[in-house]
This record gives C-alpha cells, sequence and structure tokens, in this order.
C-alpha cells in the first residue's frame, strides 16, 4: 500500500516488486495506492484514511482471488515467500519482541488471508472515524477484531532494530524495519547490500 507523501514514494514500490520478484514464484504484485505507478499493477485507494490505516482497505470486498499476502513497503525479503501461503484463513505476524511492542502484539506489515475475508474492512469503514481517534493504528483494530488470530512462526520474520545488528537470523524470511532508523537510514553493508538489489 503506498499513501504517496514526501517519504513513501514509488521507488519504494519499484524495489518491493524486484524484492518480491526475487523470492516468489508466479504471482500478481498489486499496490493500493492514492496515485498511478507506472510498470506496477495499481488499485486506488478509495478513502482517505491517513498513513497506516489505508492498509485497512487491502480487506476490500471484490479487490483479490484466492490467497493474499500483505508485505509493507519497509519489508525487505530474504527467502523465499512460499511457507507464508501455507494454510488458509487470516495469519499475521508477531510484533518483533526487541524493542517491547508497545501497541498490541501483531504486525500488520505481513499479513496473508483469503480472498473474501472483509470482516477487517467492514467493521472498520462505518466507523473509521471514532476508531482512529480511540486507537493508535490499524494493528491495533486487526486485534480487537481478530484477538486470537493465528501468527506466523517467530522464526521466519525478524525485527532488524533488535535481531539483525550483524545479519538476518539464518530462518528469517523477512526482515521487518519498524521505528527509527528507516531503511534507507540505514548503513549496515549486508543490508544495503540486499535492500538496493
Amino acid at each position: 500500500m503506498l499513501r504517496s507523501g514526501p517519504l513513501y514514494t514509488p521507488a519504494w514500490v519499484h524495489r518491493l516488486r524486484r524484492n518480491v520478484a526475487s523470492h516468489l514464484g508466479d504471482h500478481r504484485f498489486v499496490c493500493l495506492s492514492d496515485t498511478e505507478i507506472a510498470g506496477v499493477e495499481t488499485i486506488p485507494l478509495q478513502h482517505g484514511w491517513p498513513g497506516w490505516w489505508s492498509i485497512i482497505e487491502c480487506f476490500r470486498p471484490g479487490l483479490f482471488h484466492g490467497r493474499v499476502l500483505y508485505l509493507d513497503l519497509a519489508d525487505l525479503v530474504v527467502k523465499s515467500l512460499d511457507p507464508f501461503f501455507d494454510g488458509e484463513g487470516f495469519r499475521i505476524a508477531r510484533a518483533p519482541l526487541v524493542p517491547p511492542p508497545t501497541h498490541g502484539r501483531f504486525a500488520s506489515g505481513l499479513m496473508a488471508f483469503d480472498a473474501g475475508d472483509t470482516e477487517i474492512y467492514d467493521r472498520f469503514a462505518p466507523r473509521a472515524d471514532e476508531v482512529m481517534k480511540r486507537l493508535h493504528g490499524d494493528q491495533e483494530w486487526i486485534e480487537e477484531v481478530r484477538p486470537t488470530a493465528a501468527t506466523f512462526d517467530q522464526g521466519l520474520t525478524a525485527g532488524f532494530r533488535g535481531e539483525c545488528v550483524a545479519g538476518p537470523p539464518k530462518d528469517a524470511r523477512v526482515i521487518f524495519v519498524h521505528g527509527r532508523p528507516k531503511p534507507h537510514e540505514i548503513t549496515a553493508d549486508w543490508f544495503r547490500e540486499l535492500w538496493d538489489a
């Protein structure tokens, strides 16, 4: 999802598309956005929900078919994404453990769900203003709607700040870059080589 602004631009989408293509076989790469992105299938955002709240639009009815994997623009894929397509139903990443999560136990930067699972959107859209005033972000809303959601195995993901100083853990497939530094601010050689590929 790209809500355009001074930091996130179409270049971030192109980087993620290249990164995903290196670690996933035949797939459909789509970006929900408030701007056209040359060379990328783009689905227009319909609401003016700010920042990360727009992630909820990926659950809008009628957008997809089959199994859907959502990745955040600040995610770095380092190994095959195939394990994230295993199973069925809604699954979400756990929040990185270091530093300790402050806004719930889920990380919405990586989710898998079956097309047609629209509850998260359907319950949010009619009361978006109220929810956005009450909660910090989309992750807290998802936890409220799906408090017992299945999560991916912790070893499949890692948070850059607490778990990847010397490189990605050997079993990690997706690295979350949450908080600061942002991906473009990270100077670690291993990260730069993978991020800029």
